[in-house]
């Protein structure tokens, strides 16, 4: 019966350590496939569900009072379908890189809006300095409005992929203590520790087990042997009896 039972811990004891080192081998595992390749990890954990819309953008060449604009927007998700020209003198167009004549020289503040497919917009803007019979170039650059509609979503991206890593980090770090909890319960029903017995002695107790223990003598609740008494004498109670009666 008891080699029934000594086998069954043996048994446990080996299952409980093997878990633990399985569980801290998928542990260590998936930590260094992370460090390996972060960025991947990273975009599984905070998908960007948010679709991505274009960013417009123009170039301009100027000769004289004639401006030939080109639209060098980037694409997101959809293909742009639409261009919306401003010249800033009243004038608009609808082609994706139109010319225009302005009537006199000086700065126009033009700007350009993109639609794509799916009615996400961006705008961009640019100031043209032009003058009659002189060539010139520049460039219309996203506007504020859409940069900061930018950075709050990369904002609010990464405070989302912060909370997820924490709690990546903070599983790792629960799954690392549960493996090594597994791996010291299975060693110790393999080496079972010794039973300990507490024992509380008072002050006066403690002083004569120590000298007990130093001396080797009996404690107080052994028996000691009576003291040895002297044989009675017949002429010493006599005396006794005079003295007390006053002879």
């Amino acid at each position: 019966m008891r080699n029934a039972e000594y086998r069954y811990e043996r048994v446990w004891g080996t299952g409980l350590i093997v878990l633990g080192v399985v569980l801290l081998g998928v542990v260590f595992m998936s930590a260094f496939s992370i460090a390996g390749d972060p960025g991947d990890y990273y975009d599984k954990w905070v998908p960007d569900d948010e679709a991505v819309g274009p960013e417009a953008s123009f170039d301009w060449v100027s000769s004289g009072l004639l401006v030939e604009f080109t639209d060098t927007s980037e694409v997101g998700d959809a293909e742009i379908e639409r261009w919306v020209w401003d010249f800033g003198d009243g004038a608009t167009s609808t082609d994706s890189s139109p010319s225009h004549r302005f009537s006199e020289g000086g700065e126009w503040d033009v700007t350009l809006e993109v639609v794509d497919v799916g009615g996400r917009s961006s705008e961009a803007a640019g100031t043209l300095e032009i003058e009659p019979g002189s060539a010139g170039d520049g460039d219309g650059a996203i506007g504020l409005g859409d940069m900061a509609d930018k950075v709050v979503d990369t904002v609010e991206r990464a405070a989302k992929g912060s909370l997820v890593v924490l709690l990546v980090i903070g599983m790792f770090v629960v799954l690392v203590m549960i493996g090594g909890r597994v791996i010291r319960q299975g060693v110790l029903v393999l080496r079972p520790v010794p039973d300990r017995v507490s024992v509380k002695l008072r002050p006066k107790e403690l002083e004569l087990a120590i000298l007990e223990s130093r001396s080797g003598i009996a404690g107080p609740t052994e028996d000691l042997p009576a003291p040895a008494t002297a044989p009675p004498d017949p002429e010493l109670d006599e005396v006794v009896e005079h003295a007390e009666a006053g002879v």
